[in-house]
């Protein structure tokens, strides 16, 4: 029998410095080329050297919702299922720690004919109480307990991530994705459809977050394992630190 643990990648946890570059290349202007203008939704996309898949970019003013219900919209496992009507399953893999999880989402192909996809991301999450702003970021790893389905395409998630920032009217959010659905979808059709799509999203989810306080009254009010108080890794001392690697050792 194969030992579980040494077919297990290691998987690094988020630095501060990460959710930094993700804010800097947010605000990033150079090498965008602009696909949809309005005032409140705009989105861009540009070509890297890691795939044909374009990333794309979209900013967008969310009116009426504040920013920590925003956030707490893309975090909720329970409500995902009530407003994302595409969605099969959701769920978490392993925690790596209060701020870093792996988790798996399938989601049903909204054209006929074409069979659903699922990711298998490790996400990781940041908030700056200074500024009261908000970061989630993903991206596609491997792990023996998510292993590809019958009848669902594994895509890959080279890098997605949402910024959420306060605003006089409610909020912003900044999301970026880049993400292959492959099979045999053409690279520049899932492009194309990509940034058509994206500001169809934000419909969806400024109305899902209007309807979130609500709902979430009645629906275990206090669960929000995502708002953790613990201290990110890299705000712990090396003592803190030192015990906690014994601690994981002994369990191990």
């Amino acid at each position: 029998m194969a030992d579980k643990a040494k077919d297990t990648p290691k998987y690094e946890l988020a630095n501060k410095e990460d959710f930094d570059k993700f804010r800097e290349w947010c605000e990033s202007t150079a090498g965008w080329t602009k696909q949809f203008d309005k005032e409140t939704c705009k989105v861009w996309d540009t070509k890297n050297d890691k795939s044909e898949i374009n990333v794309v970019k979209l900013w967008a003013l969310i009116k009426d919702v504040k920013p920590e219900t925003l956030y707490d919209v893309l975090h909720d496992p329970e409500y995902r299922a009530v407003w994302d009507e595409n969605m099969l399953e959701g769920y978490n893999i392993v925690v790596l720690d209060p701020y870093n999880d792996i988790g798996y989402y399938s989601a049903k192909s909204p054209v006929a004919m074409v069979a659903g996809r699922d990711f298998c991301n490790q996400r990781s999450w940041y908030v700056d109480k200074d500024k009261g702003e908000y970061v989630i970021k993903n991206y596609s790893v491997l792990h023996p307990d998510c292993p590809e389905k019958k009848g669902i395409v594994r895509g890959w998630s080279f890098q997605t991530g949402y910024w959420v920032r306060p605003h006089k009217e409610g909020c912003t959010l900044t999301y970026i994705t880049q993400a292959d659905p492959r099979g045999w979808i053409p690279k520049w059709l899932t492009n194309k459809v990509t940034s058509k799509y994206a500001p169809s999203i934000i419909e969806k989810l400024a109305k899902a977050a209007k309807n979130y306080p609500d709902w979430k009254k009645d629906h275990k009010p206090e669960n929000k394992p995502w708002l953790s108080t613990e201290p990110y890794h890299w705000e712990k001392s090396t003592s803190e630190k030192s015990k906690e690697k014994k601690k994981k050792k002994n369990k191990d």
